[in-house]
């Protein structure tokens, strides 16, 4: 195995963990619980680490859950600035947002 290659798995491997952390219907349904408690009708899973998750077998499964549960949710684009003094070094993932 090359270096390339076994970075590229340390890579996704860390990727997937990290949405099977945030994408856990579980947690996702009591976050939902608690903002709509406060009044609230939309809920964005604000990520940590700004990385493209969309993709990730546990968002699929995430978005067949708010499917039958009956809950409306897009991604959105999410920008960061990675360097503040050059602001040309934007980065750009998407998240995202469930309503009801």
């Amino acid at each position: 195995m090359r270096r390339a290659e076994g970075n590229f798995l340390m890579a996704t491997n860390v990727r997937t963990k990290y949405a099977d952390k945030i994408f856990n219907p579980a947690t996702v349904a009591a976050a939902i619980d608690e903002v709509a408690f406060k009044g609230h009708r939309e809920h964005r899973i604000v990520q940590e680490l700004p990385f493209d998750l969309s993709d990730t077998d546990a968002a699929k499964e995430l978005e067949i859950w708010l499917d039958q549960e009956q809950f409306h949710y897009i991604w959105r684009p999410t920008f960061i600035q990675m360097d503040p003094p050059r602001p040309s070094v934007i980065t750009e993932y998407p998240e995202l947002v469930i309503s009801w």
